[in-house]
């Protein structure tokens, strides 16, 4: 028995030791795996109540399928499971990528409840077992990010609350036991708490505790994180100069905005702008916040000697301060100004009228573009006649430093010419190049004013006559007459020293001519024109000159007037019937009385104008007589033609009798009204008719 009993001992020994080989053997042929790497995808950490991603990559792998199960221990090191997550490897392919696996999720559920880390680890199921394969830590905390900036907003959540329970978030510095922040809030129906803190632009930098103490949820670890505040970038996007171009003595001026990462702006602090001149010389300017403009502002006032060219302003890499620590820009921002020359504004007093042999006074102001005045420096006055004859005199002009004031005189001599002369001033100062300005009044003096002179072609002419006007024998006595100018009297103008004008409406006209002089002196001469009225003209045609007695006549009539229009037509038909029309009519019509004679008569249509000029137009009618017995010519004919009328008649009534008398049916009874017919024309043939129709012709020859 005892032999027995270690024999199947040392079955189950070798039973034992073999198990597994025979287990292998079963399994299909892999090599050993190089590397399991585990990551947690960006940013690796999650809120409460956030979700982080895994992935698992494998590199020197079979052709088989894998599974793989995902382990996550939690702050309070209570460890969840995943389902298992398969992937088969294709042939020839080594490395792989498990699809992307998330906590928590369908298939991965677990809390998020708690601030801390949570340790992932992966076992290997298939095709062989291993445990930790890979491993890596991801974080759950209260915000969105663990550094912020000033003026960015941390937005806090957490979850794993009562509903309704009341919360209080709280931030502090670290080393502090005074809140920067502190909120009482309530926790949603699904236990969430949420809120933000906007870091204010000079928040105190360095490390924070954030908090958030519920008053019955008691949680381990405790919702409690660190945050670090940093200072916030100040972004400068450009140095704008006020001016892109300035002159010497105006001042520059270079503004910009300091923007916080929040888009607000700084208002606060200072920044340093590098100006540097044509010639490299740099001075530094300090820009501070123009509360008026809402942007920080440097400025250079120019000198009536700095170089020329363009200039370069410049703020470098976090030259601005906000006073708190907050800098920028990033990069250098310029501005490229150019400087030119002064011009010089030169503002004169000047006698505006000078009489011949009188003395012309002027003083004057030369001022740079900054107000400062022109003191020394090379100054001159001209006195310019552009006429004829042209004249260029020299004005003395000297600075009186009592009246701070360029002063200067001159008297005019006796050749010089009348007129309007200008008075130039130029000045000057030492600059290198100069800066230089000049300005010009008008000076008039006195002068011979020109003579005007002309004769019409005609002072008296009817409507629509050309008259011609001619005014070359106007003279100027001490130059030359320059214009002509014409104004006819009847709203007309023209220009010239020969016109022509048409009136076309009488009437006395005053046509005055103006002369201008090569000074500006003016003369005028009128003369009376009379235009005499056009008469109208009229014709008419009427529609028959022979009219039957007791025919309407009409006249066609067509009426003008060449300076006007026809206002009357008075039509005379020669039997003592007169119409008067008013306007132009295009017609009128008469009905002539009957008449056993035939009579002439003699149409008059006269028309008067808007000035009662008339025009009158004559034409003889001959009206037919008419006939005496033009009765009887009707009666005869329509006493027989009754007659017959009749016999038609009894004809038909002795046939209604008959049928009456006989009862013959409407389809028996047959009416030969062809034959009535030809009945009647056998009547009128016969001789009765024809004595009648021979009748009727005698009277017609007698009349």
């Amino acid at each position: 028995m005892r032999f027995k009993s270690a024999k199947r001992y040392s079955l189950a020994i070798a039973l034992a030791t073999l198990s597994p080989l025979v287990l292998l053997a079963g399994l299909p042929a892999v090599h050993a795996v190089g590397t399991y790497s585990l990551y947690v995808l960006y940013p690796g950490y999650a809120q409460e109540g956030g979700t982080n991603a895994l992935s698992l990559t494998v590199t020197g792998a079979n052709a088989t399928t894998y599974s793989f199960r995902f382990n996550v221990r939690d702050p309070q090191s209570k460890t969840v499971h995943s389902i298992l997550y398969n992937y088969t490897n294709p042939s020839g392919q080594t490395t792989f990528n498990l699809p992307v696996v998330v906590y928590p999720s369908p298939g991965f559920q677990g809390p998020t409840d708690l601030v801390g880390t949570y340790n992932v680890t992966v076992d290997q199921v298939f095709p062989i077992v291993k445990t930790k394969v890979a491993t890596n830590t991801f974080n759950i905390i209260l915000t969105d990010f663990y550094i912020y900036a000033r003026t960015q907003t941390v937005n806090i959540r957490a979850t794993g609350y009562n509903a309704s329970e009341s919360v209080n978030v709280a931030i502090r510095p670290v080393g502090s036991s005074t809140n920067v922040f502190s909120q009482n809030g309530r926790a949603t129906a699904g236990g969430v708490v949420s809120t933000s803190w906007h870091i204010p632009w000079n928040a105190t930098l360095g490390f924070y505790v954030v908090q958030v103490t519920g008053t019955s949820t008691v949680k381990n670890p405790a919702d409690i994180q660190g945050i670090l505040v940093g200072a916030t970038p100040v972004t400068i996007s450009s140095l704008t100069s006020s001016k892109s171009t300035y002159q010497r003595t105006e001042t520059m001026q270079f503004s910009f905005q300091a923007t916080y990462v929040d888009n607000s702006n700084a208002t606060t602090g200072s920044g340093i702008v590098t100006l540097t001149r044509t010639d490299g010389s740099k001075l530094n300017l300090t820009a501070t916040y123009n509360s008026s403009v809402k942007e920080f502002v440097a400025s250079y006032t120019t000198t009536r000697t700095d170089v020329t060219g363009t200039w370069n302003a410049t703020m470098g890499v976090n030259y601005f301060d906000d006073s708190a620590g907050n800098t920028g820009p990033s990069s250098p921002v310029s501005s490229l100004p150019q400087l030119t020359v002064a011009g010089l504004a030169v503002s004169a007093n000047v006698t505006g009228f000078v009489g011949i042999g009188q003395t012309l006074k002027l003083n004057a102001t030369i001022s740079y573009p900054d107000g400062s005045m022109l003191q020394s420096g090379t100054v001159a006055a001209f006195l310019v006649h552009s006429g004829t004859p042209a004249v260029n005199d020299t004005v003395s002009i000297i600075f009186d430093s009592g009246l701070q004031r360029w002063v200067g005189s001159y008297t005019l001599q006796s050749t010089d010419p009348g007129g309007l002369w200008t008075l130039v001033i130029r000045g000057s100062d030492s600059s290198t190049p100069a800066d230089s300005g000049s300005a010009s009044k008008a000076v008039s003096t006195q002068d011979h004013p020109p003579s005007a002179s002309f004769n019409p072609s005609s002072t008296s002419s009817p409507t629509g006559t050309l008259l011609s006007f001619n005014a070359t024998a106007s003279s100027d006595p001490d130059g030359t007459v320059t214009f002509w100018s014409w104004s006819f009297g009847d709203g007309t103008t023209d220009q010239g020293s020969v016109v022509n004008h048409t009136y076309g409406t009488s009437g006395s006209y005053n046509v005055t001519l103006t002369v201008t002089d090569n000074s500006g002196s003016t003369a005028s001469k009128s003369v009376l024109v009379t235009v005499t009225d056009r008469a109208p003209t009229i014709s008419f045609t009427p529609s028959t000159s022979t009219p039957a007695s007791g025919q309407t006549v009409t006249l066609s009539i067509s009426a003008s007037d060449p300076d006007g229009s026809v206002v009357a037509t008075r039509v005379d038909w020669g039997d003592g019937t007169i119409d008067t029309l008013s306007g132009s009519p295009a017609t009128d019509s008469h009905t002539y009385p009957s008449s056993t004679i035939s009579k002439s008569y003699t149409v008059a249509v006269t028309v008067t104008d808007n000035s009662g000029q008339t025009d009158t137009a004559t034409s003889s009618l001959s009206v037919q007589a008419s006939s005496s017995s033009s009765g009887g010519i009707l009666s005869l004919p329509l006493y027989y033609f009754g007659l017959l009328v009749g016999l038609i008649g009894a004809l038909l009534v002795a046939g209604f009798v008959a049928f009456r008398r006989h009862k013959v049916t409407h389809a028996r009874l047959k009416i030969d009204l062809e034959a009535v017919k030809s009945e009647a024309g056998r009547i009128e043939n016969q001789d009765f008719f024809q004595s009648v129709k021979d009748q009727l012709k005698k009277d017609k020859d007698e009349q």
